[in-house]
C-alpha cells in the first residue's frame, strides 16, 4: 500500500499518515487536500512509502497541483528548520509557502526593474575592495560552494563589492539573494540594485500583500526573477538556481525571528540553503557577531578584511559627554548641531526608545500606570499638540493621561526618560531654524513611508535626523558630517549577556554614519560609563580588543557561542498553573540533562511576567555541545506533557530574553 505521511500547518510536531488511492500522483512537496479531524484541510506531503498500516487510512481527495509546490531543496530546508528549531514541521512547511497559494499556475508576469543597464563604476578600489573581489569572485566563477565573512569598517564600501558579485552571477545566469536586517532598508538596495542590473529585482517583505508576495515568490520559482532584495523571510524563497547569497549587516538581532514559530536566524538558514546549492555566501559586518568571530576560528568561515574607508574622510572623531541634568542634550551637542546648520551640513541623533517619555511616576507614593494585560509600565507619547497619552509598547493598549495619582491622588505626576519625541521637541527650541524628521516604528508604520522618509533627508530636505536604532543601519548619507548619540548606555545593563556587544555593535554602526563623503565627521556620545568595555573599545574603534575580552567572559560563564541556549517560556491565564508546569518540567529536565553536562537555569517569572493577560515563566537550558546534543536535547523537550490550560514555546538560540 502506498502511504503518504502528510505535514499540516498546526502546532504539532508530526506528520500524519494517509493512503494513497491506485493512479493518484502524488510525491515529496505536493499539496494534497485530505479530511483532518472534523474538516478538510490543505497539507504538504513530506514523504510517500510503502507499508501496511496499523490502523485504518483516510484517503488523500486529490492534489491541488500537476507537480510539487517545494523543491526537494526547500522541503528538506522546511524538515531542517523544524529539527533545528524545535517547530512543528506543518508550521516550518507553511513559513516556506506564501498565505492563500491557490495554484502554481497562476500568472507570475514580472518587468524587469531597469530597462537598461548601467556600467560599472570606473573609480578607483580601495585595496580592501580589490582583495575581497578576488577572492570571492574567483569562487563564484569556479562554482565552489564558499562562505566568507565580510569585516569593513563603516564607510569601507562593502555595498560596491555586494553589487560587483551580484552583477557577475546575473550575468552568468545564476540568482542572487541579498537580505538586510530591517525592512526600511529594503527599498534603498532595491533602488540602487534596479538601477545598475538589467534583470528583474524582486522586493521581498512582510508588508507586501498577498497578491505581491504570492506573483513574487512563483516569479522567483521560475527563475524569472534574477536578484532578489528582502528581509528575513527572503532567506526562505524556493530559489532554482541560487548561486550567490549576501547578508548585509549580519550581526543584527533582527534576523532573528522571534514569537512565532519557526524561531529561525535568518543568517544561519542561508548558510544551509547556500551550501545545498553549492553557491557562495556573504555575510558582512562593520560588528560582526561573536557567533561568527567564532566560526571564522573554527574554519567554518574564510575572513575578508575591508580596514580602509573608500573616501578621503578618516574615521570621524568621537567625544564623550555626561549627559545633561534636567534636559536631553547637552549644551556641547546642540552647539555642534547649529554649527552644522550655518555650514549646511545634516546631523543625526540616536535615541533608543520612542515615544516621548519612558515613564510616568507619583513620586509621593510610587504609582506608575502599568499596562493591565502585560504589567509594563506604559510609555508616555504625544497624542496631538499638547496632548499627551499612555502606551503600552508590547499589546499598544492605550489610555488617556491621568490628571492625579489614582493610588493618593497626588495632583503632581512626573514624566521621566526620554523617548525620540521629547528629542525632537527640545531640538526645535533649541534649534527654532532646524528641519528635523523623526524616524522610528510610530513613523515607518505604513508602507513607503521609510523609502519617503530616507529619500527626503538624502535630499537634503531635513538637516537633522532623530531615529532609534534604524538610523545607525547601512543608510548611506553623504552629507552627514555629526551623529549624536543621547543616552548611549541604553541597552548597557540590560538583563541580557549580549547587552554590551549589542552596545558596542550599536556605537560603532551609528557612528560609521558620520563623514562618509569627502567632509570630517563627528560623534558625540552622552554617556555615564565613559569606562565600560564596551563604550571605551567604540570611541576608540578597537573591535578586535572589545571581542576579545568579551569572548572570554563569555567562555567562562558558558555562554554562546560556546553553548546552545534553548529557552522555555510557559503562559497561561492561571498563574499557579504556569508556575506549577514549569517546575515540574524543569525538574524532569533537569533529572535528563544534569548528567549529560548540560544545565537547565530556572525557572523564573519572565522579565516580562505577563503579556495580552497570560502570565509567563520561562527557563534556559545550556547546551554545552549544541553539534551533537541539541536534538535530542530538543526531543525531551517536544515530549513535555502539559495542561491544556498551558502553553510551551520552544526558542532556540533565542536574541529576545523578555
Amino acid at each position: 500500500m502506498r502511504i503518504a505521511e502528510v505535514a499540516f500547518p498546526v502546532p504539532l510536531h508530526t506528520g500524519f499518515d494517509y493512503f494513497v488511492r491506485p493512479g493518484l500522483a502524488v510525491g515529496p512537496g505536493w499539496r494534497v487536500r485530505a479530511e483532518f479531524g472534523p474538516r478538510r484541510a490543505v497539507g504538504t506531503v513530506l514523504r510517500v512509502y510503502e507499508g501496511e498500516p496499523k490502523m485504518k487510512l483516510k484517503p488523500i481527495e486529490y492534489a491541488l497541483d500537476r507537480g510539487p509546490a517545494l523543491s526537494e531543496e526547500l522541503l528538506d530546508c522546511a524538515l531542517w528548520l523544524s529539527r533545528r528549531y524545535g517547530a512543528p514541521v506543518g508550521e516550518c512547511v507553511r513559513a516556506v509557502l506564501p498565505a492563500r497559494l491557490r495554484s502554481l499556475d497562476e500568472p507570475a508576469e514580472f518587468a524587469a526593474a531597469a530597462a537598461a543597464p548601467v556600467p560599472g563604476a570606473s573609480w578607483q578600489l580601495t585595496p580592501g575592495q580589490v582583495r575581497a573581489l578576488e577572492l570571492i569572485r574567483g569562487r563564484v566563477s569556479e562554482r565552489r560552494p564558499g562562505a566568507f565573512l565580510l569585516y569593513g569598517v563603516p564607510a569601507s564600501g562593502k555595498t560596491e563589492v555586494y553589487l560587483r558579485l551580484i552583477r557577475q552571477v546575473v550575468g552568468e545566469g545564476g540568482q542572487a539573494l541579498f537580505i538586510v536586517p530591517e525592512i526600511s532598508l529594503t527599498g534603498p538596495f532595491f533602488g540602487e540594485f534596479a538601477a545598475s542590473l538589467n534583470v528583474p529585482v524582486v522586493l521581498w517583505h512582510s508588508r507586501l500583500g498577498d497578491a505581491e508576495r504570492r506573483r513574487s515568490w512563483l516569479a522567483v520559482r521560475r527563475g524569472l526573477v534574477k536578484v532578489v532584495v528582502g528581509a528575513r523571510s527572503a532567506a526562505l524563497l524556493p530559489f532554482s538556481s541560487l548561486r550567490l547569497s549576501v547578508v548585509d549587516e549580519e550581526q543584527d538581532e533582527s534576523f532573528k525571528q522571534e514569537g512565532q514559530a519557526p524561531n529561525y536566524h535568518a543568517r544561519d538558514v542561508v548558510l544551509r540553503r547556500t551550501k545545498a546549492f553549492g553557491a557562495v555566501a556573504v555575510l558582512g559586518s562593520a560588528t560582526p557577531s561573536l557567533e561568527s568571530w567564532v566560526a571564522v576560528r573554527r574554519g567554518e568561515l574564510e575572513l575578508v578584511n575591508m580596514p580602509e574607508r573608500v573616501s578621503a574622510a578618516r574615521r570621524p572623531a568621537i567625544t564623550l559627554l555626561a549627559p545633561p541634568a534636567g534636559r536631553c542634550v547637552a549644551p556641547e551637542l546642540a552647539e555642534k548641531l547649529r554649527q552644522r546648520l550655518e555650514r549646511r551640513e545634516q546631523s543625526i541623533v540616536l535615541v533608543n526608545r520612542r515615544g516621548h517619555s519612558t515613564v510616568l511616576m507619583c513620586f509621593k507614593c510610587g504609582w506608575v500606570d502599568r499596562c493591565a494585560s502585560c504589567g509594563v509600565a506604559k510609555i508616555q507619547h504625544e497624542a496631538g499638540p499638547g496632548a499627551f497619552e499612555l502606551r503600552c509598547h508590547h499589546c499598544e493598549a492605550r489610555s488617556p493621561l491621568p490628571e492625579r495619582c489614582p493610588k493618593c491622588a497626588n495632583p503632581v505626576l512626573r514624566a521621566m526618560g526620554a523617548g525620540t519625541q521629547k528629542v525632537v521637541s527640545e531640538l526645535k527650541k533649541l534649534l527654532p531654524a532646524a528641519r528635523i524628521l523623526r524616524m522610528d516604528r510610530d513613523t515607518l508604520s505604513r508602507r513607503e513611508q521609510d523609502r519617503q522618509l530616507y529619500e527626503s533627508f538624502r535630499a537634503g530636505r531635513a538637516d537633522i535626523l532623530v531615529g532609534t536604532k534604524l538610523v545607525a543601519k547601512s543608510f548611506h548619507f553623504p552629507e552627514v558630517t555629526l551623529v549624536g548619540v543621547v543616552d548611549a548606555d541604553a541597552m548597557l545593563h540590560m538583563p541580557d549577556f549580549r547587552a554590551s556587544e549589542r552596545t558596542m555593535q550599536l556605537l560603532v554602526q551609528v557612528a560609521g554614519r558620520s563623514g562618509r563623503a569627502d567632509k570630517p565627521g563627528e560623534v558625540v556620545l552622552q554617556t555615564l560609563h565613559p569606562e565600560h568595555l564596551a563604550v571605551r573599545s567604540a570611541a576608540a574603534g578597537d573591535y578586535g580588543a572589545f571581542v576579545d575580552a568579551e569572548l572570554g567572559l563569555r567562555r567562562e560563564l558558558g555562554y554562546p557561542p560556546f553553548c546552545a541556549l534553548v529557552r522555555l517560556l510557559w503562559s497561561g491565564k492561571n498563574e499557579d498553573a504556569v508556575a506549577a508546569a514549569a517546575a515540574s518540567e524543569c525538574g524532569r529536565l533537569r533529572e535528563a540533562l544534569t548528567p549529560c553536562g548540560h544545565e537547565v537555569v530556572g525557572p523564573a517569572p519572565a522579565v516580562l511576567p505577563k503579556e495580552g493577560g497570560r502570565f509567563r515563566y520561562h527557563a534556559l537550558v545550556k547546551v554545552s555541545d549544541p553539534e551533537a546534543a541539541l536534538d535530542g536535547v530538543l526531543a525531551r523537550l517536544r515530549g513535555a506533557a502539559l495542561p491544556a490550560s498551558v502553553r510551551l514555546r520552544i526558542n532556540v538560540d533565542p536574541y529576545d530574553l523578555f
